[in-house]
């Protein structure tokens, strides 16, 4: 995904939902200029609300002023008098902070942030209908289960300012870890956040095509906010793709400090087992991992 074309097709997005604003706004009066009465007050309005902005500040510029407010009064009697709406005098903007500029204080506005978050998960997820924690079945869920659903909402919750920035969720087949997993993408969706959800084989295929220059899809996954690989470990191993670029992912993510979870079905004995002792190291890292271990068996049976 080229970011820098996403954000500039989200600008123009924006710039023309402000457009459309203020198309109605223009439509509604030129609809009440039918009317002498009205149409004599707005050009008076207009005509002086122009030349109060390019006088200096002066005393003249101060009687510019309270013209301009005195008219601004007569208009909204006149619509008051008529039962009409005085609102639909300013355009309605969907997003009230930025007035759909997607930008505030020289910062990105929220607004643009969510959608923007929005289009990369789309793009870089194999699923859009993740689950969320409230969906959790608390019959088929035992104390461990609980326990783990319990840590998992609250590093939601407190994202980004957590104490581990990853997290493994262990378990057999069918023990709820795609589950969990679905239920962090979603969340943190709802609370605005960019998610990279992918399988180990679709990231493995990712990182293949990458290394022979066919697509560049794995970058969006190694720079993504957080990314969620599902079932690590069902992958297979290609020689100078699978373990290198596993390596580089994780190892990149750390420095830049951004969010990797993980679920897989072995043990952290067969994770050493299967990849090498630099993989391991940073995938179970103390500091900056936490481990969950689910113990319940397959709850499909």
């Amino acid at each position: 995904m080229d970011r820098k074309k996403l954000i500039a097709d989200l600008k123009q997005q924006f710039m023309l939902k402000r457009v459309r604003a203020q198309e109605e706004v223009d439509e509604f009066i030129e609809g009440l200029r039918i009317d002498p009465e009205f149409d004599k007050m707005y050009s008076q309005y207009s005509q002086k609300s122009l030349e109060y902005w390019r006088e200096s500040f002066n005393e003249e510029n101060l009687m510019l002023k309270h013209d301009v407010e005195d008219l601004k009064l007569k208009i909204e009697k006149y619509l008051s008098d008529r039962n009409i709406d005085v609102s639909r005098l300013k355009p309605k903007y969907e997003c009230p902070i930025c007035n759909d500029t997607g930008v505030v204080g020289g910062r990105v506005c929220k607004c643009l942030l969510n959608k923007l978050n929005s289009e990369i998960s789309k793009s870089c997820s194999s699923s859009t209908n993740f689950k969320t924690f409230d969906m959790c079945n608390p019959n088929i869920m035992d104390e461990v289960d609980k326990k783990a659903k319990d840590k998992l909402v609250s590093w939601c919750e407190n994202y980004p300012n957590v104490s581990k920035i990853n997290i493994n969720i262990l378990g057999v087949a069918g023990s709820g870890k795609t589950f969990f997993l679905e239920c962090l993408a979603g969340s943190l969706i709802n609370k605005g956040h960019s998610v990279c959800f992918k399988t180990a084989f679709e990231l493995n295929e990712l990182a293949r095509l990458y290394h022979i220059g066919k697509s560049y899809e794995f970058m969006d996954c190694v720079n993504s906010e957080i990314l969620l690989i599902d079932d690590l470990g069902t992958e297979p191993i290609i020689k100078n793709v699978s373990k290198e670029y596993l390596y580089n992912l994780i190892n990149t993510r750390q420095i830049k400090n951004l969010a990797t979870i993980i679920s897989t079905n072995l043990s952290l004995n067969d994770l050493l087992d299967r990849y090498d002792e630099r993989i391991f190291s940073r995938l179970v890292n103390k500091n900056l991992s936490l481990t969950i271990q689910l113990t319940s068996k397959d709850k499909r049976i």
